[in-house]
């Protein structure tokens, strides 16, 4: 079983949540903000998102075994989640870095839940650090930092973009497969993890189970929510279900979507 402790999975959130998906994740704590197109995406260019992920699925299956060591995470975060929907919140992620977009979502929606406001007060866009929830709040990105969480949201959005089958199980078996025949000294521990997950995606049981208390709860929801648009119905059966698991009030939910859909409009 992978050690979650040995990774920085704030900065892997920070990079799943930027515009350059495809890019490997940053080495620094800070966001990604550019960089030289990787294989995948230079192929891709011409033909846009679709075919983005079609490419980096081909270049994981093909050349997984050989690929230099960043590449391989690369390829996997744009095959996860360069999507249509983590391209419209990267600017909010990068004003706020990853876990404090979602913790400051969360918490301008679970206000407006708690006041018994309209869930449609909840859709002001989150772009200034000075946005960010009080020190002591529980929703403060310093709060948690520290904790499980970022690994939770990080499995809950892997979980979540690979609900609507866009990576079958026979090929994320070849995929998780070819990219294992690496040698160990040559997989850096956000690859090891992704691969991990794109092997055996979390339940949203097993996501619950990780959760200590119900604002962990709302976080959790809001990046299942920013990491996919629910247009299809497997997505939105994955959305019901983790709502149950996490055993959320169905009238704080309302509030959590508009505040993802804040983001996405921002």
């Amino acid at each position: 079983m992978f050690d979650t402790r040995n990774f920085d999975a704030k900065r892997l959130l920070d990079q799943f949540l930027t515009p350059q998906a495809g890019t490997p994740p940053a080495t620094t704590g800070q966001p990604h903000t550019g960089g030289a197109a990787q294989p995948w995406q230079q192929a891709a260019a011409p033909q846009g998102n679709g075919d983005l992920m079609a490419k980096a699925k081909e270049f994981l299956g093909g050349q997984g075994g050989s690929m230099a060591s960043g590449a391989a995470a690369g390829a996997l975060v744009s095959l996860l989640m360069g999507n249509k929907t983590v391209r419209k919140v990267g600017g909010n992620a990068v004003a706020l870095g990853g876990l404090a977009l979602v913790g400051t979502l969360a918490y301008k929606a679970y206000q407006n839940y708690s006041q018994g406001n309209a869930p449609a007060q909840a859709t002001a866009p989150v772009q200034s650090p000075a946005q960010l929830p009080p020190p002591e709040s529980p929703f403060n990105p310093a709060q948690v930092a520290q904790t499980q969480l970022p690994v939770t949201l990080l499995r809950t959005m892997i979980a979540a973009s690979l609900a609507d089958g866009h990576i079958d199980a026979t090929e994320r078996a070849a995929i998780s497969g070819k990219l294992n025949e690496r040698p160990g000294a040559a997989r850096d521990e956000a690859e090891r993890f992704l691969t991990q997950e794109l092997a055996n995606p979390a339940s949203v049981e097993t996501i619950a189970r990780e959760v200590a208390s119900p604002e962990e709860a709302a976080e959790v929801y809001i990046a299942a929510l920013l990491a996919i648009d629910p247009d299809v119905s497997s997505e939105r059966a994955f959305l019901a279900r983790l709502a149950m698991a996490l055993k959320l009030d169905p009238a704080l939910t309302p509030h959590l979507e508009a505040a993802a859909r804040a983001a996405k409009q921002g």
